[in-house]
């Protein structure tokens, strides 16, 4: 009998898929043999999805909030298979958000692991925009989680989240950080690893970056890049501001925010992924 061998690499993936550094452990098939064990999620926008430009579903997970929300299907094919493009509107401070229900507490030693990741990419990441993707809590998953930008810099709302963000700098979108914020916090975010992703300029325009992250179900939450483990962990112990070494339940938020006076520019999801165990 032939024998199965299951490849672990820390290189990118030529196809764009899923990084198998960050989901070769996940239990994917006995998840959804038996749901109790836990959540899967990988949402491709394959479905019948139709634009909409009010606060509503998009897929049977997501939902999108906002002020003057833009969610439409990507008219490229880009062989994506599906994808679905996300704007604030144009007009200052929109905003457009997909989000999920809540799905999962990040607790130091709650062993109870979790993978996240997502594929976009920005028409103009130099755009004037700010920008945050990965869990949540769920009064953030609201217009105003991200603050204005320019002078107050790398600011969301005072609720707790972990994942990735990037600020601007009074005209353009800046680097992505990694980071994490807790209620109380003010509002001011804290860089993990800095400057993960450098978006200023062109070289990120119209191409897509995977960013993910995985909780070891003990202390420690590692992020990546197009599959690449960036250089610094979070450890969950730094959680005390509110409720030590945890952070109150989280849902999937993928958004971005147009600063005032900006043109509209959309940022094309390819697809998202999230899973945990109960």
């Amino acid at each position: 009998m032939a024998g199965y061998v299951e490849a672990k690499t820390a290189n990118t993936v030529p196809s764009g898929g899923p990084s198998p550094i960050i989901w070769a452990d996940c239990p994917v098939v006995t998840i959804l043999r038996d749901p109790g064990v836990g959540i899967h999620i990988f949402e491709d926008f394959v479905g019948n999805l139709t634009t909409l430009a009010a606060a509503g579903q998009a897929g049977p997970y997501f939902q999108l909030v906002g002020t003057n929300p833009v969610i439409k299907i990507h008219e490229d094919y880009d062989d994506l298979g599906g994808a679905v493009d996300i704007e604030g509107g144009g007009s200052g401070d929109d905003e457009v958000y997909l989000v999920s229900n809540i799905v999962y507490e990040l607790k130091m030693n709650n062993n109870k692991k979790m993978w996240f990741e997502a594929k976009f990419k920005f028409e103009d990441a130099d755009a004037d925009q700010t920008f945050l993707c990965g869990l949540g809590e769920a009064s953030l998953l609201a217009a105003d989680a991200l603050a204005d930008e320019g002078a107050n810099r790398n600011k969301l709302a005072d609720y707790d989240f972990v994942g990735f963000h990037a600020d601007n700098d009074g005209s353009n979108m800046d680097v992505i950080d990694a980071v994490y914020h807790e209620d109380d916090d003010g509002g001011a975010v804290t860089k993990v690893d800095e400057d993960v992703v450098t978006i200023n300029g062109t070289d990120y325009d119209d191409v897509y970056i995977r960013l993910g992250m995985k909780f070891d179900g003990k202390k420690t939450v590692t992020f990546y890049v197009d599959g690449v483990a960036t250089g610094t962990t979070l450890d969950i112990d730094d959680f005390a501001t509110n409720t030590a070494n945890e952070l109150d339940p989280l849902g999937v938020i993928l958004g971005a925010k147009d600063l005032v006076g900006s043109a509209a520019k959309h940022i094309c999801v390819d697809w998202i992924r999230f899973a945990c165990e109960k």
